[in-house]
């Protein structure tokens, strides 16, 4: 659905509100900012559905405990996907009651897996070369420079893979002042990525501000060696010798973690095991929806008591 913004948005609540009452909807997600300000509207014109936001990343315009009460008192609970997520609005002053940590999980057996003879054209046609490391981002803009700093400081030859975002002017004026042998392609968004992950030597997530990455769950499950920033929920993601966490920003704890996992892969290769384990055992897709229905199956219970 397309919603409008500012009072537009309070107009269309009415409409909205005799729909969900016409089509008997128990549960109203909101999963963005628009439907989430429409939710809250709802619950302010007396719509009987359980209304629940779902949070996906910490909130850097949520109005501090103003809108915390506010989004207390018009949900009926509020997701989070995770702790950190969570952590965030609870010091913000939202009611323990109403946050729910329900982590992002992936649908596993639907993974695409990569194809050899496509990962070799690949290999050429990016001019990799044997033997020197490939260091791999998926991600839209996260902070990618932190890992261009990171290389700068290895002083070693390493190939950057950026997936998911194009050159501009900070990149490329990083990239000049890698040491020799060392070179970063940003390649835009690709539909071919198990293909490229099959490239990299270790998965890199350098973000300053996550909530749970779905693209670090997916190099998880391909067994790729880890190393993510302390943002939002990658520390949860890395536990139990997963992957390893660095802090944000920090592009010397960075190169450091890198180098060790290039000069030992025999531990990376085990780390990207634990990580592929990790997987499997936590962050199904199917869990995501098991916890989310009772969720839901909760919050009807006790509409109906």
């Amino acid at each position: 659905m397309r919603l409008p913004r500012g009072a537009r948005l309070a107009g269309e609540t009415h409409r909205w509100k005799s729909w969900i009452e016409a089509e008997k909807i128990d549960v109203v997600n909101a999963h963005a900012s628009l439907d989430r300000h429409l939710v809250s509207m709802l619950r302010i014109a007396g719509c009987r559905a359980a209304l629940v936001h779902t949070r996906r990343n910490r909130a850097r315009s949520s109005g501090g405990r103003l809108r915390a009460w506010y989004d207390a008192a018009t949900t009926d609970a509020i997701i989070a996907v995770s702790q950190e997520v969570a952590d965030e609005f609870l010091r913000r002053g939202t009611p323990r009651a109403k946050v729910h940590v329900i982590r992002n999980g992936l649908p596993l057996d639907e993974i695409p897996r990569a194809d050899p003879m496509r990962v070799e054209r690949l290999r050429t046609e990016l001019g990799l070369v044997r033997g020197v490391p490939v260091l791999g981002v998926v991600a839209r803009r996260k902070s990618q420079e932190d890992l261009l700093r990171a290389a700068a400081l290895l002083g070693r030859p390493v190939t950057i893979l950026f997936v998911g975002i194009d050159e501009d002017p900070a990149l490329a004026a990083l990239s000049r002042e890698l040491p020799a042998g060392a070179r970063a392609i940003c390649l835009g968004f690709r539909d071919d990525v198990a293909d490229l992950s099959a490239l990299f030597d270790v998965f890199v997530l350098p973000s300053e501000i996550e909530g749970f990455s779905l693209a670090l769950l997916e190099a998880m499950s391909r067994a790729l060696p880890c190393v993510a920033t302390d943002a939002g929920g990658n520390r949860e993601a890395l536990e139990n010798g997963a992957g390893v966490v660095v802090p944000p920003r920090d592009a010397a704890a960075l190169a450091r973690v890198v180098a060790a996992l290039l000069d030992d892969p025999a531990e990376a290769r085990r780390m990207g095991e634990r990580a592929s384990a990790r997987v499997h055992a936590e962050f199904s897709v199917e869990r995501t929806i098991e916890r989310t229905e009772a969720l839901y199956a909760s919050l009807l219970r006790e509409k109906r008591a």
